[in-house]
């Protein structure tokens, strides 16, 4: 995939990548196109993950805060 995706469309794709080569009817050159697609993709998931769990202890540590919008003063 050469465009920036979400992880939930990385995701889908690469489910899609397993279930073709699980049925087992692709040309060779095929199926280690898509097992090799199917790796970057699991690379690119994994990054996600972790950087979000990474994000997430974080914020249960304190070491983060969460940005709240600023509140704007009413004209009375």
């Amino acid at each position: 995939m050469s465009e920036k995706t979400n992880f939930e469309d990385q995701l889908a794709r690469l489910r899609t990548i397993v279930d073709a080569l699980e049925n087992g009817e692709l040309p060779l050159e095929q199926g280690v196109a898509l097992y090799k697609e199917g790796l970057s993709l699991a690379k690119s998931c994994r990054t996600t993950l972790e950087n979000a769990k990474n994000e997430v202890t974080m914020y249960q540590e304190g070491l983060l805060t969460q940005f709240s919008p600023v509140e704007s003063e009413n004209d009375d």
